[in-house]
């Protein structure tokens, strides 16, 4: 993206993020061997919200379907948004300024909090 792959420490990090990934690979492949049948790919134990407290395999299940949905939408968009660069030869971020603005940042935002709360601060203009 902007052509900025091959500058500086970004190869290095890329490889750094290929033995991060390998490792928990290779420690997905110890915990499936201890556990056996019951494992579900992905699951490290790691939950500290307890979302997944107490349910059955079938609502894990569900869920992890779910969260894998969600990756490959966020994959193809971030496809998209390479495909655009490509054709364009301009960046995103000019492209879609949309998704790159705070919200509170657009006039009409503002006139809208302004006319919501305004009441509720005593303002009478």
């Amino acid at each position: 993206l902007n052509g900025g792959l091959g500058l500086g420490p970004i190869p290095l990090v890329v490889a750094a993020f290929a033995l991060i990934m390998a490792a928990v690979d290779l420690k997905s492949i110890e915990l499936k061997g201890e556990v056996g049948e019951d494992w579900l790919p992905g699951d490290f134990g790691f939950d500290p919200l307890n979302i997944l407290k107490g349910a059955s395999l079938e609502a894990k299940r569900s869920m992890q379907e779910k969260e894998l949905n969600n990756g490959r939408l966020a994959m193809v968009a971030i496809t998209v948004f390479v495909i655009e660069e490509f054709l364009t030869k301009t960046s995103i971020v000019f492209l879609n300024p949309l998704l790159f603005k705070p919200i509170f940042e657009y006039v009409g935002f503002q006139e809208f909090m302004d006319g919501a709360f305004s009441v509720a601060s005593g303002r009478t203009d």
